[in-house]
């Protein structure tokens, strides 16, 4: 089955580390702008995977994620954001359907560490 990836940060150069992490898992990775643009193409792709940040323009990445959660209940969505050091963002990240949180900046250890955590 091929494994496809969502990436939706509004900050290209992340989405271009996590991309070339996710390549070199045999992802084909999508990527989206900001949250309202990541629940478009979820619903066109349905991704393996999803990758949100928290803080972006239109659509912030909580609300995304419950958009996301609530058209696909079984969704794999990690956030990735420097404000998941924030305790209550992991608990509203949870309320919002997320299954892994980690906080930028991140080696493609950590990264890959907490993508694990989607498949338990």
């Amino acid at each position: 089955m091929k494994k496809t990836a969502l990436v939706v940060d509004d900050a290209s150069y992340i989405r271009e580390d996590i991309k070339d992490i996710l390549n070199d898992q045999g992802y084909e990775v999508y990527e989206a702008r900001d949250g309202l643009e990541g629940f478009e193409m979820y619903k066109k792709i349905n991704p393996t995977i999803v990758t949100m940040d928290i803080n972006m323009p239109k659509v912030h990445g909580l609300k995304a994620t419950q958009l996301i959660t609530d058209y696909d209940s079984e969704a794999k969505v990690m956030l990735c954001s420097t404000m998941i050091t924030f305790q209550n963002y992991i608990k509203m990240g949870k309320e919002a359907g997320a299954k892994a949180f980690l906080s930028k900046p991140f080696t493609d250890e950590e990264f890959m560490n907490e993508l694990s955590k989607l498949f338990l």
